[in-house]
């Protein structure tokens, strides 16, 4: 190996390892991206002004897992089809139950707003599922 392919090799492995990586911690638009989709998929609700940017900040926040950030980022700076991705229905579906969508028993006509982030363990929001939310003479049997 001669001395210019060395150094083209070197350039080029140095590029393919420090532009990914400083992508990676300079993009803020992933936030963006996400208020858009949440916005996009729950076109049909309600939403208080601003109660889902502050979800998604406290969602990036509070979130200490790193794959699951790599993963965001990678299918947005890959344009990878949102409506088949997990993780995105997992963010929506917890961007619900932080809310008060279901303590006011799925209500469409009414104002979703944020309460905080949703954490089973200590949650404001009670379990969408409960008979306190929906006593049993409101449940119909199929």
């Amino acid at each position: 190996m001669n001395r210019r392919r060395f150094l083209f090799l070197t350039g080029v492995t140095t590029g393919a390892v420090i532009i990914p990586a400083s992508v990676y911690f300079v993009s803020g638009s992933v936030k963006k991206y996400a208020v858009f989709l949440i916005e996009k998929e729950l076109h049909y609700l309600k939403l208080e002004p601003g109660s889902v940017i502050k979800y998604v900040d406290d969602y990036f926040k509070n979130s200490n897992d790193a794959v699951s950030r790599l993963k965001f980022k990678t299918m947005y700076y890959l344009n990878i089809n949102w409506e088949k991705s997990n993780h995105l229905k997992e963010l929506i579906k917890y961007y619900l139950l932080s809310t008060d969508f279901f303590i006011n028993k799925m209500d469409e006509s009414k104002v979703v707003r944020y309460l905080g982030q949703y954490s089973p363990y200590k949650s404001p929001v009670p379990n969408p599922f409960a008979y306190t939310l929906y006593p049993p003479a409101t449940i119909k049997n199929p």
